[in-house]
């Protein structure tokens, strides 16, 4: 093959690149494209460079795009290391320190390559051979080269590392998405390393015709499985740094990422890898994460779920939210609002909202004991509240079915839906005999007032007013006694 087709080659490769650089830029706010974007650009300087270094016919011409590929070149190490460190959030090794130094022996390459002809530090000779049947650069290697090529193998080396780690992290179409990826910088990686080693064909540099079957894998790689979208939510920023646990899935239902909480919510999430169905969390296989109803009662705990659509990294992320204590403190503040600590009988402004939510018929019953006054101040308060508590569970005893309170004091009021005063009567009859035959050792009577509710006639204020009445007529007519 002739140097101008090598040429047209090139050209043809840096064009594929230029999609890449292109495609990249849409999805910038991705981790790692912008990297991806440079080592493109610098993959496209050594292309263009090498293409006209092969149709030149001088040394010194030859040498001018030597410079322009070294544009790109030089900055290789710190390029393919950004872009793996971005790409998948290592930073332990790849640290502030370790960049900037890689940075430093890149741009200090770059400086002796263009200033070579006053030192000879990269390039100890410079020549030409006219054997492959075109002119064609000689160069011999000098000291900072082979610096340049330590630093661009540790680079390497770690950019496989990293991958090889996510590879077995992940499974289905992401361990696939990782395996091309791989697979793309393959080509380049090895005759960049054979080219520098000086294995290969003599004084041809094979690596930037490695870039043309990077483009086809990274192509393949791009369309089909969307490769560049493989990690686009940040863990540092999210995953780690809240207390909530949060689940990254993709369009397709698959699992992109979980927090360290979330296998403390679920922790079938443990055994999971990044790439499967979501659907195969145990903990959640019953439960529609988007449904209008963002609890979720999960092993004997309640969770809130929030769902944060990302239409630009076609991702939904759920924020679990465990809110066990709370719901169980709100639900303690509700009986608080609704029930009498004391007798476990409603209040009375929770008996009345609940008597007027009914909207039925029905009779109202109010109790009263008799001379409670005299055990307070006989027995004590203590007693007192015995005897309260005591009446309170004989009338959840009696009547379980119907709406009843501790009206006020010593006061007691039931609301018996749908039946008539007869009826009721027998009822609060047969309360005040079992009252009077109990064992406890302060025995107290009580006196009741029945009234009748008719829905629409009257208001229930105005109907326990009637009860009332009835009340302090059978005290005052000798009391443990009913009247209606």
């Amino acid at each position: 093959m002739n140097n101008v087709s090598l040429s047209v080659l090139l050209i043809i490769s840096s064009a594929l690149i230029g999609n890449f650089v292109i495609y990249g830029l849409a999805r910038r706010k991705i981790p790692g494209v912008f990297y991806f974007c440079l080592l493109m650009t610098a993959m496209i300087f050594h292309c263009v460079g090498y293409a006209f270094e092969l149709l030149s016919d001088t040394v010194g011409t030859m040498y001018i795009w030597t410079r322009v590929e070294y544009i790109g070149a030089s900055f290789y190490p710190f390029l393919i290391m950004m872009f793996t460190r971005e790409y998948t959030e290592e930073k332990k090794f790849a640290n502030r320190f370790v960049v900037t130094l890689i940075l430093m022996v890149n741009v200090i390459t770059l400086i002796l390559v263009y200033t070579n002809n006053y030192h000879f530090l990269y390039y100890s000779s410079i020549g030409v051979d006219d054997s492959p049947g075109f002119p064609i650069l000689v160069l011999e290697k000098g000291i900072w080269y082979y610096i340049q090529v330590l630093v661009l193998c540790i680079s390497i080396l770690y950019s496989i590392t990293v991958l090889i780690i996510k590879l077995k992290r992940s499974s289905g179409s992401y361990r696939d998405k990782v395996l091309f990826l791989l697979l793309g910088v393959s080509a380049p990686v090895i005759t960049m390393m054979l080219y520098m080693l000086g294995v290969g064909p003599v004084y041809l540099d094979l690596t930037p015709f490695s870039y043309f079957i990077m483009s086809i894998s990274i192509t393949v790689g791009l369309f089909r499985y969307d490769m560049l979208v493989l990690n686009p939510i940040t863990y540092e920023m999210i995953f780690q740094s809240i207390n909530e646990a949060v689940l990254v899935i993709d369009s397709n239902g698959m699992l992109l990422g979980f927090n360290n909480v979330s296998k403390e919510f679920f922790p079938s999430l443990s055994k999971m890898k990044i790439g499967q169905s979501y659907e195969l969390i145990e903990e959640l296989k019953d439960h529609n994460l988007d449904s209008i109803n963002p609890v979720h009662e999960i092993c004997g705990r309640k969770y809130s779920f929030k769902a944060i659509a990302m239409k630009t990294h076609r991702v939904c992320i759920y924020v679990a939210n465990d809110i066990t204590e709370s719901e169980n403190a709100k639900k303690q503040l509700e009986i608080l609002a609704t029930i009498d600590s004391l007798t476990g009988l409603y209040n009375r402004r929770y008996f009345m909202e609940q008597v007027e939510q009914s909207r039925l018929d029905g009779v109202f019953i109010i109790m009263d004991l008799d001379h409670f006054k005299v055990i307070n101040d006989t027995f004590g308060h203590f007693e007192g509240d015995r005897v309260l508590s005591d009446f309170g569970i004989l009338i959840q005893h009696t009547f379980p079915d119907h709406i009843s309170c501790r009206y006020g004091g010593e006061e007691f009021a039931i609301f018996l839906a749908e039946t008539s005063l007869g009826e009721a009567y027998k009822r609060v009859e047969s309360l005040r005999q079992k009252n009077n035959m109990g064992t406890q050792s302060c025995k107290v009577t009580f006196s009741a007032g029945i009234s009748e509710y008719v829905l629409g006639t009257e208001t229930v204020s105005e109907a326990l007013i009637q009860a009332d009445k009835k009340l302090y007529e059978a005290k005052e007519r000798g009391r443990d006694r009913i009247c209606f």
